[in-house]
C-alpha cells in the first residue's frame, strides 16, 4: 500500500500531470521592449491566434529597458508554470548578458517556444539629410571636417548596435551613437528630425513611415531587394558592404524549469500562428518574412545556433560591457 501511495504521489507531482488542463487561466507575457516596437507588434499580433488556440486570454505587459534584460529578469521572477512567458527579440536576448552588467541570466536555460516574426534591417535617415544612397553617406562620413552624424540604437549589445558597429567597421566611418529603450522612440525622434540615422527592422511601423515619407530608406540589409521597396537597394550593392545581411526575429520564451508538456503545448500553438492566414497576411502587409514551423527540438537547436553566431559577433566586434 505504501508503494502504491508513493507511486500516486510521484504521478500527481510530475510535470506531465501538472500540465494536464493547461492552460486554464490567463497567461501573462512580459514584453521586453516598449509598445510599438517589432517585438511588441509581433507578439500582440500572434496573441490573437494563440488565444484562439489555447483558450484563456493572453495579457501583454511591456517591461522595457537595458537591451531587454529588465523584461527577462521580470519573467525569471515568476513561477515557471507556463503562465508567465517572455516576449523579446532574439539577438538582444542572447547578447545582453555579455554587454549589459545588469543582465544576470543564462539564455541557454530558457526554452524557445517559437518565432512570432522576422524582419530584415533597413538603414533609415532623417528627411533633413540629402543622401540619395549608401555610397554618398559613406563618402560624407569619411570626409574630414564633416559634421558627425548621430546613429540611434536601443542599447549596448542590441541588434542595431551590432549592425551599426559592423557598418562603421567595414566602411571606416564614425557616428555619434545615441541609445534608446526601443525602436519605437527612435523612429519617433527620427520622424521629428532629432536623429540622423538608425538601423531598424522593416516590421512594425517602419514600412509605413517609409511609405508615407516621414523617414528615408537608404538601403536594406538583405540578400535581395524587398518587394515592398523595390527602389531601395541592398547594402550589399555597395562595393564596401558585400554580404551585409542582418535580420531581427521576435519570439516567445518559457523561463527555465517550465514543464516539458507545457513547452510542447505552447510550441504547438506558436506553429499554428506561424502558418495561419493572419500571419501570412501580416507578413505581406509589413514586408517581413516567415521562418518554417519548428518542433521543440528544432527550436532548441535554432536557439543554440543563433547564440553561437552572435557570441562570435560580439567577440569579433570587441563589444564591451558598459
Amino acid at each position: 500500500m505504501q508503494g502504491l501511495a508513493l507511486i500516486a504521489f510521484v504521478m500527481c507531482t510530475s510535470p506531465a500531470v501538472k500540465a494536464q488542463g493547461y492552460p486554464n487561466r490567463p497567461i501573462t507575457i512580459k514584453l521586453a521592449f516598449p509598445a510599438g516596437g517589432p517585438a511588441d507588434v509581433s507578439v500582440r499580433a500572434a496573441n490573437v491566434v494563440l488565444q484562439r488556440n489555447l483558450g484563456p486570454s493572453l495579457i501583454t505587459e511591456n517591461v522595457p529597458g537595458a537591451s531587454g534584460s529588465i523584461g527577462v529578469l521580470a519573467a525569471l521572477k515568476a513561477t515557471p508554470d507556463g503562465y508567465t512567458l517572455l516576449g523579446t527579440t532574439g539577438t538582444d536576448f542572447l547578447v545582453a548578458p555579455f554587454v549589459v552588467p545588469a543582465a544576470k541570466y543564462e539564455p541557454e536555460k530558457f526554452r524557445l517556444l517559437g518565432v512570432v516574426g522576422i524582419s530584415d534591417f533597413v538603414l533609415l535617415s532623417s528627411n533633413t539629410l540629402s543622401f540619395r544612397n549608401i555610397d554618398e553617406l559613406i563618402e560624407y562620413a569619411r570626409k574630414p571636417g564633416s559634421k558627425m552624424l548621430t546613429l540611434a540604437h536601443w542599447g549596448t549589445g542590441s541588434t542595431p548596435h551590432i549592425v551599426g558597429a559592423d557598418f562603421q567597421g567595414r566602411t571606416n566611418t564614425k557616428f555619434l551613437e545615441v541609445p534608446y529603450k526601443g525602436v519605437a522612440p527612435v523612429l519617433a525622434d527620427m520622424s521629428g528630425g532629432h536623429i540622423d540615422l538608425t538601423f531598424a527592422p522593416l516590421g512594425g511601423s517602419t514600412l509605413s513611415l517609409i511609405q508615407s515619407g516621414q523617414v528615408k530608406a537608404i538601403a536594406v540589409a538583405s540578400a535581395e531587394r524587398n518587394p515592398a521597396l523595390p527602389d531601395v537597394p541592398t547594402m550589399s550593392e555597395s562595393a564596401s558592404l558585400r554580404s551585409f545581411e542582418y535580420s531581427l526575429w521576435s519570439a516567445l520564451f518559457a523561463p527555465p524549469g517550465t514543464p516539458e508538456p507545457v513547452v510542447a503545448r505552447l510550441n504547438e500553438a506558436l506553429n499554428v500562428w506561424n502558418t495561419s492566414d493572419d500571419n501570412l497576411a501580416r507578413i505581406k502587409a509589413n514586408a517581413s518574412r516567415r521562418l518554417e514551423p519548428m518542433s521543440v527540438d528544432q527550436a532548441d537547436a535554432f536557439l543554440k545556433s543563433e547564440r553561437d553566431k552572435y557570441i562570435a559577433m560580439v567577440r569579433a566586434l570587441n563589444l564591451q560591457a558598459q
